[in-house]
């Protein structure tokens, strides 16, 4: 084997670990479902803005075919229920692993109530410990609302978290986010046990977007889970809620985002850059979000990393001792002997 071989090789190798440990290289895809009862009202701006992702619309029953392929789950307020054989596909897919899901409820007013508790079966399906609060996120003062008590403004402000990129989530924003007529999200432990997460936190919990000077209304059975109205109800003082919050699942570098309101569809979603005068950031949040999403998937933190660094500094390794065999043979080899005639 002369030096040439060698290099060749090397290459190769390299060329292979570098494609194997980059398994991402092609486009993201962003299923969004449609086919439980969802709106799509801003569905064509968000897919025609954010274009280095593949889109792809379910209008059908999710099975495990329909998942195939797809990195990133929207459901945008479903207000049809999710049966047992879909739940599990999303659990199955979601638990592959490199998979985000994106799940958003809604307030408990009208219909809302019962899409509240669908989603809080199909969160308790998939094994995450987020649920919605059955209720409502209101607020009296103009500064945090857009005219009227129920468009609540929604502030940008995650958590951070070292290692999992949620700086990408605040980018280039400066204003609130409209979420119109929201529910919050509170979380449930393994003993069945609701808890506030502005007070109460779990490892994997990531806080991204809160109500600030707010209240908790409630109007269709059951009563809050955690909100209590005597204590958070109106006239009670000022509340912070959070709006939107994620659980990070490292062993399968997966994420459950649950939000109070639908980034695409319902009455107004949270794309909406100004509504009644007030101007938000909410085609910039969406656009975080799915930038973060795709740098987590496509780059996961700490171990898995580390893996690969470690498959690469091997390949190395072999690569240089190869050449230097090479070397080494190459000088110990004897010249060739003149012939005399």
């Amino acid at each position: 084997m002369n030096t040439k071989t060698v290099l060749i090789l090397a290459t190769l190798i390299l060329v292979v670990l570098l494609v194997a440990t980059n398994s991402y290289a092609a486009p993201i895809t962003v299923a969004v479902d449609l086919g439980h009862g969802e709106s799509n009202k801003y569905l064509k701006y968000i897919m025609g803005n954010i274009t280095d992702v593949q889109w792809k619309i379910i209008n059908s029953t999710i099975t495990p075919d329909v998942l195939k392929g797809v990195d990133i789950l929207l459901l945008g307020q479903p207000t049809v229920a999710f049966s047992p054989d879909e739940i599990q596909a999303i659990k199955d897919w979601l638990f592959s692993g490199n998979k985000v899901l994106y799940v958003a409820g809604d307030s408990d007013y009208g219909p809302g109530q019962k899409t509240i508790l669908q989603l809080n079966d199909l969160l308790a399906g998939i094994g995450t410990k987020l649920r919605l609060e059955h209720g409502a996120v209101y607020s009296d003062n103009p500064n945090v609302t857009a005219k009227a008590y129920y468009r609540m403004l929604a502030f940008v402000e995650p958590d951070n978290v070292p290692g999992l990129y949620t700086d990408i989530i605040k980018q280039g924003i400066t204003k609130p986010i409209l979420m119109h007529g929201p529910g919050c999200v509170i979380w449930q432990d393994a003993q069945g046990q609701y808890h506030d997460p502005v007070k109460e936190t779990f490892p994997g919990l990531i806080r991204i977007a809160w109500a600030h000077k707010a209240y908790m209304g409630d109007n269709t059975p059951p009563v809050p889970y955690v909100y209590d109205p005597i204590k958070y109800g109106k006239g009670t003082g000022d509340h912070d809620f959070v709006m939107y919050a994620a659980e990070y699942f490292s062993d399968k570098n997966s994420l459950v985002v649950v939000a109070g309101e639908s980034l695409y569809g319902d009455y107004e979603p949270a794309w909406s850059s100004n509504y009644y005068g007030v101007p938000l950031d909410g085609p910039q949040f969406v656009k975080n979000l799915i930038q973060w999403w795709v740098k987590l998937i496509t780059t996961p933190p700490s171990s898995m990393n580390m893996q690969m660094i470690i498959a690469v500094i091997v390949a190395l390794v072999v690569v240089v001792a190869l050449v230097f065999i090479v070397l080494r043979m190459r000088k110990r080899k004897p010249a060739a002997t003149e012939v005399k005639k």
